[in-house]
């Protein structure tokens, strides 16, 4: 109701002393959103713990946010491996941020640092930190920002690609839960190119991949990103494996069956366009003989 109804209803009050009445609502505006909200991030907060380690660059205690082992509650999964969990999940938290100086990795390598990458990153990164406090529970667009954070870090600390690659996979997946179709695509390319550096150049397991999966995974982004070509010829390689795990075979038969499909699909669709054209070609050429007639 407009503020001028408002003074309608209460007409009469002024001299009684009541002439400030604006913004006086009959009824209040339903606020159980709200409330829903808080008891949501309540109860996610109920299931993380922090958990205080010391910086491996400036040496300061800091506390980082986990999700506890025994709220985990995984939903389903993609086939490039990408997880799906009930809130909280745990993909969110998996990049470590000091606010102190800036430093960030992916848990399992926020502590293996040498002393080169160290000075490296005293120089490049922290020189130019802005200290931050992040919110008790993080949205995607927060764990996106800390993820980019970790990649910046891992390039200046010059990481193995199969690290880099790891942190542009997860990107690519948290773009995915946004629907950030193009943003996806450019990490899993990043991805890609770096895990085919990693799968010639590093020793397995690479990322907590050993040799089959890594070899599948990289399949999976080259049809993720519409290379069909090369996916065929990795998802190839993995059938040829004898090491490989039954379960990763069956994944590679599944996404080859995926491709033949598609392009038989495509043989189809092409052949009732060329079809289709030839008819009307016909019908052309038959019209002109009969007027000939």
């Amino acid at each position: 109701m407009k503020a001028d109804e408002i003074n309608d209803l209460f007409e009469g009050l002024e001299d009684l002393g009541f002439d400030d009445l604006e913004n006086v609502s009959v009824y209040t505006k339903n606020t159980e959103e709200e409330p829903n909200k808080k008891v949501q991030e309540r109860q996610q907060t109920d299931f993380l713990y922090d958990r205080k380690i010391v910086c491996p660059v400036c040496n300061s205690n800091i506390t980082v946010r986990a999700v506890k082992s025994s709220s985990i509650r995984v939903v389903s999964r993609d086939s490039d491996f990408m997880i799906y969990y009930q809130d909280p999940s745990p993909m969110l938290y998996d990049s470590w941020v000091c606010v102190k100086c800036g430093y960030a990795a992916i848990s399992a390598q926020f502590n293996h640092l040498t002393s080169t990458q160290t000075r490296l990153i005293k120089e490049k990164i922290c020189s130019k930190w802005k200290p931050k406090a992040y919110e008790a529970i993080y949205d995607i667009d927060t764990a996106i920002e800390r993820y980019k954070l970790a990649l910046l870090n891992a390039i200046v600390k010059n990481a193995k690609s199969s690290e880099k690659a790891l942190i542009c996979l997860k990107l690519g997946w948290l773009s995915r839960l946004k629907n950030d179709n193009e943003n996806e695509n450019k990490f899993l390319q990043q991805a890609l190119e770096g895990f085919i550096q990693a799968f010639e150049k590093e020793s397995f397991p690479i990322a907590g991949l050993d040799e089959s999966s890594a070899t599948y995974l990289i399949g999976e982004l080259y049809r993720r990103l519409e290379d069909n070509t090369n996916a065929l010829l990795w998802f190839s390689r993995v059938l040829c494996n004898r090491n490989a795990k039954n379960k990763i075979k069956d994944m590679a038969r599944d996404q080859k069956y995926l491709i033949t499909q598609e392009r038989n699909e495509e043989k189809t669709d092409e052949q009732l366009t060329a079809d289709s054209t030839t008819i009307k070609k016909q019908g052309l050429f038959s019209g002109l003989f009969n007027w000939s007639k």
